[in-house]
């Protein structure tokens, strides 16, 4: 058997010389970590999600706008008041048609041209002047209780005015009858006793019909729907 070259005594004294004879190590000198790519990707898509993020907000920022809205309900012809109307902040609206804060004011005193529930976006041609077709004339009455429907009379209602015999006439049957439309559904008078009813009817009985009322011989019935 051959005898090792290199006695264990003397290897272990050899590795403590070489030990020995290596510098210290400064104490500014760290060790780099390694790096995980793992974690090196993580933090890429966290860096793009952020900044797809701002992208939207920015975006969605520069989208927004400021639009007229019903704060209370109106009824389609009957006038707007500034109480009625805000405004409210919207994102981007496709295919929403609405008006912008600015022609609030221009508003005011307008009429509502369809039925404008509370909450609801105001939007072009839902308020404006009160348009009269040509041929017709708008006629405002003033009727004492019992000379209308005791039920609702909303704005586009088909009614028939007839004219109540006067206290002279020998005939006490109905009189003649004028075809209209309500443009405004009706308001009662502070007093309690009488109620305001604006009518669209043809324009050759306009006359009859504001002389039949002033004299209070008009009385009001609702036709059919349809």
């Amino acid at each position: 058997m051959r005898a090792s070259p290199h006695p264990p005594a003397a290897h272990s004294a050899r590795t403590r010389a070489t030990t020995a004879e290596l510098p210290p190590r400064p104490a500014t000198v760290q060790l780099r970590a390694r790096r995980s790519p793992r974690l090196i990707v993580i933090g890429v898509l966290c860096a793009c999600l952020g900044g797809l993020a701002m992208a939207w907000a920015w975006s969605g920022t520069q989208e927004s706008r400021t639009v007229v809205l019903m704060a209370k309900p109106v009824a389609r012809g009957d006038q707007v008041e500034s109480a009625d109307l805000t405004t409210t902040t919207i994102g981007r609206a496709v295919g929403v048609a609405v008006l912008p804060a600015a022609e609030l004011p221009g508003l005011i005193g307008q009429y509502a041209r369809v039925d404008l529930p509370a909450g609801s976006l105001v939007g072009p041609g839902s308020v404006g002047a009160r348009v009269v077709p040509a041929g017709s004339a708008h006629v405002g009455l003033r009727l004492a209780a019992g000379r209308l429907p005791g039920g609702p009379l909303p704005a586009g209602a088909s009614i028939s005015l007839v004219a109540v015999p006067g206290p002279m006439d020998a005939e006490r049957g109905a009189g003649v009858q004028f075809e209209a439309v309500v443009v405004a559904a009706p308001t009662q008078t502070p007093d309690g006793g009488s109620w305001l009813l604006d009518v669209q009817l043809d324009q050759g009985s306009a006359a009859a019909v504001a002389a039949l009322a002033a004299s209070d011989r008009i009385s009001v019935i609702r036709k059919a729907d349809g």
